[in-house]
């Protein structure tokens, strides 16, 4: 009999634990049960089941806290940008989600480098995508993804590669060669991006010129634009540019001929030789040209 009242007490205390797990919505006994992470007082299961609960209300609300949760808020979103589960709440929809958010709380966000850096190899595309966009934002702090977003750079993710490399300055150095070969790529969107790019990484893209000097010639506008800019970011050390820039001096778009003007201030008196080119545009009927060739005037007439 004893035995009988033993087993009955402990069917009813699994029954008790099993209601109350599926009962708490904040899955906190689901979560110590599991040795989950907590934020908030509220479980990794919790915050999983809430960023992309059907209810619009609750779902927008648990972004928010974790978004504001910055620092704090790191740990959990790393648990749930690992979780490899299939069930409802924790697939890719949650990962990609956990990304973006620690991509908002940007470089308050560094510790989670490894774990973004992993999810560069996700199976799911945008989760990839995101996680390199959020890299981006975490900017200088997240240097170690340098190696990993450039290897993205081969991939149909290379767009977003190119961009988050932009926010990292010098630091994305050894990503030149590959930029480089990126401003060959047939979507023009990816091109202009890589100029901007190798713009952003500055004097120390200085063996990009070559190919910048290329793209001076491309088809699209925008790839001339940007491939002019980012010779000016260089500076002195593009001054082989400068013949080339000086042609660019008569491109149709004026946006072109502004950066391209521009860029010739930012190389200094090495391009003195332009002179001539950029008093003409004095008289050009686009006022930003017009204003962009007289600071140039002055920088390339500086004394040394």
């Amino acid at each position: 009999m004893k035995k009988k009242w033993l087993l009955l007490g402990l069917v009813l205390l699994i029954a008790i634990l099993v209601a109350a797990m599926l009962l708490d919505p904040t899955y906190t006994l689901w979560g110590y049960l599991r040795r989950e992470t907590f934020f908030q007082g509220r479980s990794l299961s919790y915050w999983q089941k809430a960023v992309t609960d059907a209810d619009p209300v609750v779902q927008s609300k648990a972004r928010q806290d974790l978004k504001e949760g910055g620092r704090d808020a790191v740990p959990v979103l790393v648990a749930m940008l690992g979780t490899k589960s299939r069930s409802d709440w924790a697939g890719a929809d949650v990962r990609w989600i956990a990304a973006d958010l620690l991509g908002n709380i940007g470089p308050d966000a560094a510790a989670a480098v490894p774990a973004l850096v992993e999810a560069l190899r996700d199976d799911d595309a945008h989760v990839r995508g995101v996680a390199a966009a959020s890299l981006g934002a975490i900017g200088p702090a997240a240097k170690a993804a340098v190696p990993s977003l450039t290897a993205m750079l081969s991939t149909s993710e290379r767009l977003m590669a190119i961009k988050a490399l932009s926010r990292f300055g010098a630091e994305a150095k050894d990503a030149v060669p590959a930029l480089c070969e990126a401003l060959n790529d047939k979507n023009s969107e990816v091109r202009w991006n890589a100029s901007r790019t190798l713009g952003k990484i500055g004097p120390a893209a200085k063996s990009a010129v070559p190919a910048l000097i290329v793209s001076l010639k491309d088809q699209d506008a925008l790839a001339r634009e940007h491939a002019a800019e980012a010779l000016g970011d260089i500076g002195p050390g593009a001054k082989e540019a400068v013949p080339a820039l000086v042609d660019v001096l008569k491109d149709a778009a004026a946006r072109v001929r502004r950066d391209a003007a521009r860029s010739l201030g930012q190389i200094g008196t090495a391009a003195i030789t332009a002179e001539p080119a950029l008093a003409a545009l004095l008289r050009d009927p686009d006022s930003d040209v017009r204003q962009a060739a007289a600071k140039s005037l002055e920088q390339v007439n500086q004394a040394p």
